[in-house]
Formats: structure tokens, C-alpha cells, sequence
């Protein structure tokens, strides 16, 4: 994404970065508590010139083109994240059959 025009969201136009585009470079992969399977990386562009036939979309259609990337993330989020609750709630019921407290079971 990148601004194009206006400072609002229609001022916003997508466009295809090469990986080897002259002033591109990503940062160190960051440490994060969870999510590990997707890595996290800053993303630099500095004096990175891209030509306008890398266009995605019209100009201004950035913002659009974002927005119903992140309508499909907020599926995949959700999606993991039931999992995982569904993933503790099994573990919990195992270990509460198998805990006892004061000589009895919890359970």
C-alpha cells in the first residue's frame, strides 16, 4: 500500500513490490508469544521506486483491496483461535478427571 493522492483512504493505491526491488529490505524476524507459524518481519522501503505498471487495482483503490484482505485474516483468526480454545478446554477436562485435592478427585 501506498499513498497515491489525497490523505484519506482514497488517496491509497496497492502496488506490487518486487523482492529484490532496489531499497527494499525486511528487518529481523520478531519474537512473539504465539502465532509462530506466521513469521513477523518489518517490512523497509527506503528510496524503493516502483513502476506504475506494478499497479494492483485502480489508483485509490488501496484501501478496498486491504480492507477485504483483512475480511479474510479475520476468518482465518477466528477460525484458530476456536481451535484453540476447543485445544485448552480438552486439556482442562483431562486434567481435572486426573487431579486430586485432599485425597479426592475434583472431577
Amino acid at each position: 500500500m501506498c499513498r497515491t493522492g489525497a490523505q484519506d483512504a482514497s488517496g491509497i493505491s496497492c502496488i506490487m513490490v518486487e523482492k529484490d526491488a532496489p531499497g527494499l529490505s525486511f528487518g529481523k524476524k520478531e519474537e512473539k508469544l504465539g502465532w509462530n507459524s506466521q513469521p513477523t518481519r518489518q517490512v523497509i522501503m527506503e528510496d524503493c521506486r516502483v513502476p506504475a505498471t506494478n499497479l494492483i487495482g485502480k489508483e485509490g483503490d488501496g484501501f478496498k483491496i486491504a480492507m477485504k484482505g483483512l475480511d479474510g485474516g479475520r476468518i482465518n483468526i477466528g477460525a484458530c483461535s476456536l481451535g484453540a480454545a476447543h485445544a485448552c478446554l480438552d486439556t482442562t477436562i483431562d486434567y481435572v478427571k486426573d487431579r486430586e485435592q485432599f485425597g479426592k478427585s475434583i472431577a
